[in-house]
């Protein structure tokens, strides 16, 4: 016998459009409290470690709305993407607020779809608020795989100096590949009190050969990140904006680096602070100005360096194929002359001097 089973309905009451309306003011004087945080390193520190871990998932201007929240967010999903990776969010937890795009068709006053000249309905943009959750408001899911990235030592984020130790060698190379893609070449060099600098006439990017391997490369990923934000081109324009497009470059190094491995808050927070202005509007107008450059360049380099590791990883491969098939034609041949009763073959430095 059939039986009919109905749809369970959520006893959660529907919002009215003045609370929803309210709930999107709230999340804007949020936002602005959070701009007026960047005046501080803690708050650029805070900022760049959450694009490293969540790079082309949320934008700026949500990242900060996070952050707001919940000051320490690192990795942060929806409640169904921790699912998927492995992790539950515990009962109790309150979600983190952030805009989300929807698309709705537009209609008319009969409900009836709106049609543009070609026929097509017409559609429309509109914000709608969403709950996300960070790591640290989740548990692994027993018997699963945990797909969260494994979190940085806050000890990491100590500010000031040069970054010491090494760094992996596909990224300054891929980095130099990027630049050399812009018509400039990358040498080390003596670069006076500068960590380095890129110049346009004669097309050169130069690193100061003395600082350390880890302090160079995210030197080279800064004076990329010039040239990629088109900041070199128009040098009257770098004079006149100069504080932001620092900001810009130092924070796409900040990214880049950071996908890398590299840890690059040591030096680039204080940079990046002391170019963003001094009160909380200059801030936030660098901020608006420099969010969409930031992303829009780190992921036109990381384009280049995951290629070059991918060609690497390719390139590897290839070399254990042949390595393989080396052996195996070894193999055969030995075990044919083996079947035919023949001496295997050895190398004459191999062999031992006859006694007397």
């Amino acid at each position: 016998m059939a039986t009919k089973t109905t749809r369970r309905r959520s006893t959660k009451p529907t919002k009215t459009t003045e609370e929803r309306a309210a709930e999107v003011d709230a999340l804007h004087e949020q936002l602005n409290t959070a701009i007026a945080s960047l005046v501080s390193a803690d708050g650029w520190k805070a900022m760049l470690r959450a694009t490293v871990a969540n790079l082309g998932r949320y934008s700026a201007n949500n990242m900060l709305l996070i952050l707001a929240q919940c000051p320490h967010a690192t990795q942060v999903r929806s409640f169904k993407q921790w699912k998927e990776n492995g992790r539950s969010v515990r009962k109790g937890e309150k979600g983190l607020r952030i805009f989300a795009p929807m698309t709705v068709k537009k209609k008319d006053e009969t409900g009836a779809p709106v049609l543009d000249e070609n026929g097509q309905e017409k559609k429309r943009t509109i914000f709608k608020t969403v709950a996300v959750f960070d790591i640290s408001q989740t548990d692994p899911i027993e018997g699963t795989e945990d797909g969260a990235q494994p979190e940085a030592d806050e000890s990491a984020y100590q500010l000031g100096g040069k970054v010491q130790g090494d760094a992996p060698a596909e990224l300054w190379e891929s980095l130099t590949r990027h630049a050399k893609g812009h018509g400039y070449t990358v040498a080390l060099g003596s670069t006076g009190q500068a960590d380095g600098y890129t110049d346009p006439k004669t097309k050169m990017v130069r690193i100061q050969a003395s600082d350390p391997e880890a302090h160079r490369v995210i030197t080279l990923a800064h004076e990329v990140g010039h040239i990629e934000c088109g900041h070199v081109a128009d040098m009257g324009e770098y004079r006149k904006h100069r504080g932001r497009m620092e900001c810009e470059a130092e924070s796409v190094a900040y990214i880049v680096a950071g996908v890398a491995g590299v840890d690059a808050a040591l030096t680039s927070i204080p940079y990046i602070a002391t170019w963003a202005g001094n009160t909380a509007e200059e801030v936030r107008e660098t901020l608006a100005a420099a969010s969409a450059t930031v992303v829009r360049a780190a992921r036109a380099i990381l384009a280049t360096t995951t290629a070059a590791e991918a060609e690497a990883e390719h390139a590897a491969e290839e070399a254990a194929q042949a390595a393989y098939q080396a052996e195996r034609a070894a193999m055969i041949e030995a075990a044919q002359d083996r079947e035919q009763g023949q001496p295997l073959s050895v190398a004459p430095e191999a062999t031992a001097p006859a006694q007397g």
